[in-house]
């Protein structure tokens, strides 16, 4: 996803780590809930406490809530590595072949 900052600075975010850097940038209000909440599991995310979808999403909530959220597209490198790894999961799970 792509957020603009309040200094009209854009960023391309696709990592809990991408987020939490973004989460020091020019937000427009640092102490709406939703911007403490996502800080808060973000930091929990790297500490390995919390999901990592569960703080990214709590990230796009509020960049969404600041009205900071460009594209909420992931790019076309993205998806395609979203599709490999599905792949490889899905093949993964496919039962044994008996003989």
């Amino acid at each position: 996803m792509q957020i603009t900052f309040v200094n009209f600075k854009t960023r391309a975010i696709s990592s809990v780590a991408e987020a939490r850097a973004a989460m020091n940038g020019a937000w427009k209000n640092k102490e709406m809930h939703s911007y403490r909440q996502a800080s808060r599991l973000l930091e929990e995310a790297q500490a390995g406490t919390c999901r990592q979808s569960m703080a990214f999403e709590a990230f796009v909530k509020a960049a969404r809530d600041q009205d900071m959220v460009i594209s909420g597209q992931p790019s076309k490198g993205l998806s395609l590595l979203d599709e490999l790894a599905s792949s490889i999961y899905d093949q993964d799970r496919q039962p044994p072949y008996s003989v």
